[in-house]
């Protein structure tokens, strides 16, 4: 009995003190910290002017980027390119095009390549003719004494005019060969390198859709000229060779 009234009279104090604490509690102030360096107080948007608004911008959508493939990258999205040769000379070529080119469009295209160049062998120029022909006399009198089969000739006009010429040689060890037989006569030759070149002359086709559509023309247009042949070729490069 005496536990009973001690729990009741607990209660009653704890309910007594929770009724008077609550109050202060609802009744302090909230303090309102402003932000640093004086910045201004944060407010609702609602109370914000909107011409004080600032847009801000929205995250654009991914958008895809088409990657081309081989075709796009080789020419062949739309068309296809080739060349035909080479032929033997630009009639050759021109012939072809009158019995072909009614299949796609062939032009000409003469290319320069660079071969193998000559050894062009002689004297240098002299001061006067007179003494070039001299010298000329005197080394074809030697040729003939010791057996050398050197052909020369004096050179009239450019700007060798009054030299004399001992040979123009595709190879370059008989070039030498006549550069040592002069040496032992006593004669200091010169031995130039003439750069050559020579002409190819090709097609390029254009005007195809498909590779598969060039071939079935080619089956017919090959057996006119087995001689020459075909590759394809961008048709970037042959729009800017036009």
């Amino acid at each position: 009995m005496r536990g009973i009234l001690m729990g009741l009279l607990l209660s009653n104090i704890v309910f007594l003190a929770w009724n008077i604490l609550t109050p202060r509690l609802a009744s302090t102030p909230v303090q309102v910290v402003t932000g640093l360096g004086g910045a201004e107080s944060l407010r609702l948007l609602s109370e914000v002017n909107s011409a004080q608004l600032l847009p801000y911008p929205s995250a654009e959508p991914n958008v895809a980027v088409p990657v081309p493939n081989e075709d796009a990258l080789m020419g062949r999205g739309g068309e296809y390119c080739a060349e035909i040769g080479p032929f033997r000379d630009e009639a050759d070529a021109q012939g072809y095009i009158s019995s072909f080119g009614g299949r796609m469009e062939l032009s000409l295209d003469v290319r320069e390549l660079q071969i193998a160049p000559d050894y062009r062998v002689y004297l240098p120029p002299f001061s006067a003719r007179e003494l070039a022909q001299s010298t000329l006399d005197t080394l074809r009198a030697q040729f003939t004494a010791n057996d050398l089969g050197i052909d020369t000739y004096l050179m009239p006009n450019g700007e060798l005019a009054n030299g004399i010429a001992l040979g123009l040689f595709s190879e370059q060890g008989n070039a030498a060969s006549v550069q040592r037989q002069m040496e032992v006569l006593g004669y200091k030759v010169i031995v130039r390198t003439e750069p050559k070149s020579e002409l190819e002359v090709w097609l390029l086709a254009t005007g195809i859709s498909t590779k598969a559509e060039f071939d079935q023309h080619w089956a017919q247009m090959r057996l006119s000229r087995s001689y020459v042949d075909t590759g394809e070729k961008l048709c970037e490069t042959i729009a800017h060779a036009l």
